[in-house]
């Protein structure tokens, strides 16, 4: 019973994470530029500890989120195929599915006046692959205590 309502859950999750990221590309030019621009002012002094002072673009803010919303995508999507076969599996499944929405997002972007980029489809597909690889590394670590625990 606790594992259907995690799975569920964690679908939900999955689909509001998808509807968030085909949301966004469904903006058009301006609109986004303007979402980017109140993100860019929220998290530059955050950013500037890393890239210096003034050196935080629009660009920077955009491929960010890229790789974030991907790497939260690519989570969840490790975690949900984890439960119902072995990591390897999991895994592979987690990042074609990761691929196939990062090619959708971009797809998406031509109906909304802005134009895809394939670089935007690496950003992504690299997202994913940290984010999921991160959950993996995660699981085996608990998965490692379990054990010891057991045989303490």
């Amino acid at each position: 019973m606790r594992k259907d309502r995690s799975k569920k859950v964690l679908t939900a999750l999955i689909l509001l994470t998808l509807a968030m990221i085909w949301g966004h590309s469904l903006l058009g030019r301006e609109a986004s530029s303007e979402e980017s621009g109140f993100v860019m002012k929220l998290i530059a002094p955050i950013l500037e500890v890393a890239v210096g002072k003034g050196n935080v673009t629009e660009h920077l803010v955009r491929k960010l989120a890229h790789f974030t919303e991907f790497l939260v995508l690519g989570a969840e999507l490790l975690l949900f195929f984890a439960w119902r076969r072995n990591r390897k599996d999991a895994l592979l499944l987690a990042l074609a599915h990761s691929l196939f929405a990062a090619l959708t997002d971009e797809t998406i972007q031509i109906f909304s006046g802005r134009g895809p980029m394939i670089q935007d489809v690496w950003l992504d597909f690299f997202g994913a692959t940290v984010g999921a690889s991160i959950t993996l590394a995660f699981l085996f670590i608990l998965q490692k205590k379990k054990k010891s625990s057991r045989n303490d």
